[in-house]
């Protein structure tokens, strides 16, 4: 049976609940900042509904990589669940979970991350995964 490395991520984004989830929904809103600080995304596609697909290329100073998964759960305003996996590199399938709460100052995010290879793996993703809701934050900051 193979090992699975497990992340979680949390942090508070002083923006509402409803505008934080839009974000992680909006396809338009979504390209904006879904990729680590240092990245933009090049090309994008998504389908927001259970079974619907995404896929996303992210171009850096490291190079290009392509991300894929597929929506598996949408709860409005509180959760998304889907899978995760690179084309570049180990495209083990792996599970990525978002959680949504309303907290004093604004929505706590949390994302757990599910199935990764290796601890390097869990350790990379934790970084990216920290840099990626600290540019969605500062993409909110900027449009409100």
């Amino acid at each position: 049976m193979a090992t699975s490395h497990d992340l979680k991520v949390t942090k508070l984004i002083k923006a509402p609940r409803a505008k934080v989830f839009a974000a992680w929904t909006t396809p338009e809103i979504m390209q904006q900042w879904f990729f680590p600080l240092g990245m933009t995304v090049t090309h994008a596609e998504q389908d927001i509904r259970v079974g619907g697909k995404f896929r996303a290329t992210m171009t850096g100073p490291r190079g290009t990589s392509t991300v894929f998964g597929v929506y598996r759960e949408i709860v409005d305003g509180e959760r998304l669940v889907f899978t995760h996996a690179w084309d570049e590199g180990d495209r083990r399938e792996t599970l990525v979970t978002v959680e949504l709460a309303d907290r004093t100052g604004g929505t706590e995010v949390t994302v757990i991350h599910t199935g990764l290879a290796t601890p390097e793996s869990a350790k990379g993703h934790q970084e990216g995964w920290a840099s990626t809701l600290e540019n969605l934050e500062q993409y909110l900051r900027r449009s409100q």
